[in-house]
């Protein structure tokens, strides 16, 4: 084991400490309705007439006042937040707008950070993880660090300015899965992969405000909702794990007796820089066992998100992408959450949409992995 594969060992097994497994009570009835609407936060970001909590981070270079970036360009701001949605703060004494950014002012109480806190020299003990350059360190918190410097804005879209060079559009490589939503028949959604599917780092993961359902219970909450169809599932996904662990443990997911399997490996794997092929070669052999005692069931498979650029977690998750892409056939739909993270983080940062500041999402990129899920059978461009 040589001195890079030992760091990301130790990495991750500190990681798995702080994660385990995903919750499998179907608690989707609980807290969150005093503090959020789903029915809100489910509308794609995209056709959304408001956006509801994105999440910026503020950072502040040099002498500079800290900023942070809208996705949208905004026609009017209905609030600025902290994230957990408890303080409000004010535009002219906490903020000012200049374009798509949102400026933190010297008199404001929001919370920030300064580009250095983010990367550094010097090992901050308990809450840092070694960075891809060596001799540097990635600021890491499975707990509320991140989030909690995290501000969640609301606001009015100016749809009239710039373009997105990709759409959402229903599936038809599900062919199954869409005729038993449409007739109202029972659906039994098995979850299988890492921590990024257990929901690890969500807020009602956190068992703190908002308290958000994690983004397999919001797809599964959508589908109940648009179909008004009887959706059960279970969430099997495991932190810590890679595809390897996921074939040699398929019986699992089998013993369900599931529909639809939605398959999200990856981030690890791209950590431990398993080969593109060898990878791709893990997933299909999940779909190809359970195909053989479930031969009508169907499939999502995700491609994977991007760990932060700056820390050791970042290795091979983009080169799984055109692999994953290609294994799209009837009965296997892809959810490519490796291009919408990718043109995200062309108009935000990382710290926007991160929970652990390395690989897990927040609540925000959360609702992207939802949305994203959801379309492949609800028409995005009507409001759902």
């Amino acid at each position: 084991m040589n001195g890079t594969t030992s760091l990301l060992s130790l990495a991750l097994i500190g990681m798995a400490c702080h994660i385990g497994q995903a919750q499998p009570a179907d608690t989707l009835d609980r807290h969150w309705p005093a503090y959020i609407s789903l029915d809100d936060y489910m509308v794609p970001f995209l056709v959304a007439d408001t956006i509801h909590d994105e999440t910026i981070v503020f950072i502040q270079e040099g002498n500079a006042l800290p900023t942070g970036n809208l996705l949208f360009p905004a026609k009017a701001i209905l609030s600025v937040r902290d994230v957990y949605l408890d303080r409000q703060y004010k535009e002219g004494r906490d903020w000012i707008r200049s374009g798509q950014r949102i400026i933190r002012t010297d008199s404001s109480r929001m919370p920030y950070f300064r580009k250095e806190e983010l990367v550094y020299a010097q090992e901050k003990k308990g809450i840092s993880q070694p960075g891809k350059l060596p001799g540097t360190f990635v600021l890491f918190s499975e707990q509320e660090l991140i989030r909690s410097r995290q501000i969640a804005v609301t606001y009015i879209p100016d749809r009239t300015q710039g373009s997105y060079p990709k759409q959402l559009h229903p599936s038809d490589k599900l062919p199954q899965t869409t005729e038993k939503l449409a007739r109202k028949q029972p659906l039994q959604v098995v979850f299988w992969g890492n921590s990024i599917e257990t929901g690890a780092n969500s807020s009602g993961f956190m068992h703190v405000p908002p308290f958000m359902p994690n983004w397999a219970q919001l797809f599964v909450y959508q589908l109940r909702r648009q179909f008004d169809s009887p959706v059960s599932f279970a969430n099997l996904a495991v932190g810590g794990k890679t595809a390897d662990w996921g074939l040699q443990e398929i019986n699992r997911v089998i013993e369900q007796q599931p529909d639809l399997v939605v398959i999200g490996f990856g981030m690890n794997d791209g950590t431990f820089r398993v080969p593109a092929d060898t990878f791709t070669n893990r997933i299909k052999q999940i779909v190809h066992r359970v195909r053989n005692l479930q031969p009508h069931c169907e499939f999502i498979v995700i491609t994977p998100i991007l760990a932060n650029p700056n820390a050791i977690q970042d290795q091979l998750q983009y080169e799984y992408r055109q692999p994953l892409l290609a294994l799209e056939t009837k009965g296997v739909a892809i959810a490519d959450m490796t291009y919408w993270h990718r043109w995200l983080l062309t108009h935000k940062s990382y710290q926007d949409m991160t929970g652990n500041n390395i690989n897990h999402p927040n609540d925000y990129l959360a609702r992207w992995y939802a949305q994203v899920l959801s379309a492949l059978f609800i028409p995005y461009s009507t409001k759902n």
